[in-house]
């Protein structure tokens, strides 16, 4: 039920309280970048990146409502007629980017000298990695309400399950003040934090965000070998009269910890286990060929016995274009079964094998573990830990 302590009384969607107001003119904050991005149709808007090349194929902002395109700095401070020639002649508006919304001020102004309307999106690439938008996924006139916390840079989707006065926060981003402020936001108070699984891709927050505050819950087996202080996670988490069931512990296959939480059976936030297109990779241990055994038998004796209506709420998505309208990104979980479980166990097994050998996971993920076990890591190298595009997943 939505109430006026709700933040999205007028729709499921609402901007993140932590960016930066437009600043004058053209210039946009991230905010407005995100709806930009996420708009249905493109728009004669140019999202310009000055980032060297390298840089900006690894990592960059990407959706249907506008345009992409990298010329990098340099080009403009060696022949700015030949850089701006490659800007689209329908261009209306040029976004220009940089790593932390500095030297763009310089790109912004030689488009301008040249009557093409441009300006900066303030605090760049920087400001982007710790942007988040927040969606209600539950129904208005559901009792309970479940926000999907996405950070788009990342794909990583996070979650926090109100009831009453009380939430649950679920696999946090490292960017902690998002979730304490719109737990506050919404007269709540934190009675846990959990992670599904030991992430790989990201540095969670989850273990910060609980301390002094609330149980931190992290599977046994996914938390051996480290130092944090956690709880194993409880068949049932209360959450004011919402029951949060845990199907199974452990369910394994992205790794050997991971954890699916079913929200009044009708909502399952599955962490890796299921993503929209297709399943968290098996090779994180090491033991690809005997983990996606492991990850076959999660799905069909675990998740396989849900009512196939259930809305999937996983841990990631790949691309804009796994969100809907509202920005958020919500599956049916019989249709993903169906699209993975179209094979018996052999073909499952081989077919999985064979895109873990075509994909090997990023040097960095063994190190983010380890962080996230708990080993103590400079600001500065955390951030560039994060620097890519979400690679768990391996798609069908």
């Amino acid at each position: 039920m939505q109430t006026d302590s709700d933040p999205t009384p007028a729709g499921r969607r609402e901007v993140s309280q932590r960016s930066a107001a437009n600043h004058a003119g053209m210039d946009i904050d991230v905010a407005a970048l995100d709806r930009l991005l996420t708009a249905p149709e493109q728009s004669d808007d140019v999202i310009l990146d000055t980032r060297d090349a390298s840089v900006a194929a690894r990592w960059h902002p990407d959706g249907p409502g506008a345009r992409y395109l990298n010329i990098p700095y340099d080009e403009f401070e060696g022949d700015q007629d030949a850089a701006v020639a490659q800007l689209p002649e329908n261009a209306r508006n040029v976004h220009v980017l940089c790593a932390r919304g500095i030297s763009a001020v310089d790109i912004a102004e030689i488009l301008r000298e040249r009557g093409i309307p441009a300006g900066i999106v303030g605090g760049g690439m920087a400001a982007w990695a710790r942007y988040h938008r927040i969606v209600r996924v539950t129904r208005p006139d559901e009792a309970f309400a479940i926000y999907q916390i996405v950070r788009p840079a990342k794909g990583c989707l996070s979650y926090l399950v109100v009831s009453g006065k009380q939430a649950l926060a679920i696999d946090c981003t490292r960017f902690t003040d998002v979730y304490r402020e719109l737990s506050e936001r919404l007269g709540a108070t934190l009675i846990g934090v959990a992670d599904t699984h030991l992430h790989a891709d990201h540095v969670s927050g989850c273990s910060k965000l609980s301390s002094g505050v609330a149980p931190y819950y992290l599977s046994d087996e996914d938390a051996n070998g480290g130092t944090l202080r956690y709880d194993s996670v409880p068949r049932t988490i209360e959450v004011g009269e919402t029951p949060i069931r845990v199907l199974s512990l452990p369910v394994p296959g992205h790794t050997l910890g991971s954890t699916a939480f079913h929200v009044r059976d009708r909502y399952l936030v599955s962490g890796d286990t299921l993503l929209p297109n297709g399943v968290g990779r098996p090779d994180l241990g090491n033991r690809a060929l005997e983990w996606t055994e492991y990850l076959y038998d999660s799905l069909t004796g675990v998740l396989g016995k849900c009512d196939p209506s259930t809305a999937v709420l996983p841990a990631h998505a790949g691309a804009a274009s796994d969100y809907d309208s509202d920005g958020a990104c919500i599956r049916n979980l019989g249709d993903l079964l169906a699209a993975q479980l179209s094979a018996d166990r052999s073909l499952f097994v081989e077919r999985v094998s064979s895109a873990v050998a075509k994909t090997a996971q990023p040097a960095e993920y063994a190190e983010i573990r380890r962080v996230n076990l708990g080993v103590e890591t400079p600001e500065q190298r955390v951030a560039e830990l994060e620097t890519g595009v979400n690679q768990c997943a391996l798609k069908r």
